[in-house]
């Protein structure tokens, strides 16, 4: 069992006294191992802050300004902290809002027990990702590994690279670890989980293969679909391509109730819904899963439509979810391969048939 680290900010010796027994008493009843470090003011919080904690809850008057628990933020910002944070206080009109917390919980509030706070950290230290983002999970020993076995012994070639232009090798070293990172889970047997389709919200307001828009004051939306060349910038800021190239999404319910439709048994009915979900059921749908941010749906790949770059401007948002790169492969294979489709036309097979099924008369 790995253990939690939990820091926690706070000048009230009873509010501290409360935390310690609620610790005593979690730890007992939950089996969990947690370790607390108390600091009482922002000097010692400052010193110790560092990527090895899993949480922290951090009270906003410190002192007699009443708002000094923003010096903690601060340093957990402009350090690239990735630290779960809680604000625990009496004065919530202090908190910076610009932070993203797991909340700002007022002191005696329902909900907002320390018991009620360390069952959401360990909610979100159970999924691994304090370990991951805070250089403690899979990412750094992996990424360890790229930096000993791959970079390092080619360290020659990427000196040379960066003496003639150190931004752009810079940048190629980012893209040539991210390779190496991801072909390490590469092949991985384990079935994605549907917030793993996306990016949401992108880094970048840049339209790309695979952006997910929505059409202005309509709940439609659409994914891009023009080939990453298309969109690649020029030096004068414009794309490659004069147009923007959408297909709709479509209603999954719509999608799944006409598939459906005049299947009265159960089992074929869950045959039918694993081909339609399996993207198995027509060659121009493919499903994307719903999400708490998304609603899902069938990209229906019938449904295109072009556009210039200012009617695409006028008509469309700015992109608030992107397809991953991995699933966005997939997507445009299928949408290449149901336009490149070829038939041929019907041949008379209906006597081979019947040779091939009927008996001679003397063969009984």
């Amino acid at each position: 069992m790995s253990t939690f680290r939990l820091l926690v900010v706070e000048d009230a010796e009873e509010d501290l006294r409360a935390c310690r027994a609620t610790l005593v008493r979690y730890k007992d009843e939950r089996q969990r191992d947690i370790e607390l470090i108390e600091c009482t003011n922002v000097n010692d919080a400052l010193l110790i802050l560092d990527n090895s904690f899993d949480g922290a809850i951090i009270d906003m008057n410190l002192s007699v300004d009443g708002n000094e628990g923003n010096q903690v933020i601060d340093r957990i910002i402009n350090s690239n902290l990735r630290i779960p944070v809680a604000i625990l206080t009496g004065t919530p009109d202090a908190t910076d809002t610009t932070f993203s917390y797991i909340g700002v919980f007022i002191k005696g509030a329902p909900g907002a027990g320390y018991a009620d706070l360390l069952d959401i950290f360990w909610g979100i230290h159970n999924t691994g990702l304090t370990r991951i983002m805070g250089g403690r999970g899979i990412i750094e020993e992996n990424l360890n590994k790229v930096f000993s076995q791959n970079l390092l012994p080619q360290k020659g070639i990427w000196v040379s690279y960066g003496e003639s232009d150190s931004a752009r090798t810079e940048k190629a070293l980012l893209r040539h670890t991210l390779s190496h990172l991801l072909q390490l889970l590469d092949g991985d047997g384990d079935r994605c989980f549907p917030e793993e389709v996306y990016l949401s919200p992108p880094l970048t307001g840049k339209i790309r293969t695979g952006s997910i828009v929505k059409k202005k004051a309509e709940p439609r939306e659409f994914i891009i679909m023009n080939p990453a060349c298309d969109l690649a910038i020029r030096d004068d800021g414009g794309f490659k391509t004069d147009r923007i190239l959408l297909a709709e999404i479509e209603d999954g319910s719509d999608v799944v109730n006409h598939a459906l439709n005049g299947i009265q048994k159960a089992d074929k009915q869950k045959t039918k819904l694993k081909a339609v979900y399996g993207n198995n059921h027509t060659g121009y749908y493919h499903w994307l899963p719903a999400t708490t941010f998304f609603n899902g749906g069938f990209v229906n790949f019938r449904k295109l439509s072009s556009l210039t770059h200012e009617e695409f401007g006028e008509s469309f948002e700015v992109p608030s979810i992107q397809i991953s790169p991995f699933f966005v492969k997939d997507i445009v294979s299928r949408f290449s391969s149901f336009y490149a489709r070829q038939g041929q036309p019907d041949i008379e097979f209906n006597d081979l048939i019947t040779n091939h099924t009927t008996k001679p008369e003397n063969s009984q």
